[in-house]
């Protein structure tokens, strides 16, 4: 299921990181994703969203926030999975 919500992920934000010449090998687990300035705030919520979608899910906003690593690729990829293996 990670690759899967990987694989969305990267989709979603792969013309982004086109835009400013870097690869999806050259973004790790703990890339920031709006910290670093590739998403802002309602980008990064619209992305959510449709994960969301994707995967018949609704994740916790507040409790992920709270771990504070929701906003990298490996954080959002462990909230989902943490909320569908339950």
């Amino acid at each position: 299921m990670e690759n899967e919500i990987r694989v969305c992920l990267f989709n979603m934000i792969l013309e982004k990181l086109r835009r400013i010449g870097v690869s999806e090998s050259e973004i790790g687990d703990d890339f920031d994703l709006v910290g670093s300035g590739l998403l802002n705030s309602l980008e990064f919520v619209e992305i959510v969203a449709l994960l969301e979608k994707e995967f018949h899910c609704e994740i916790d906003y507040e409790a992920a926030f709270e771990k504070g690593e929701l906003t990298t690729p490996g954080g959002l990829i462990r909230t989902f999975e943490n909320h569908m293996h339950g």
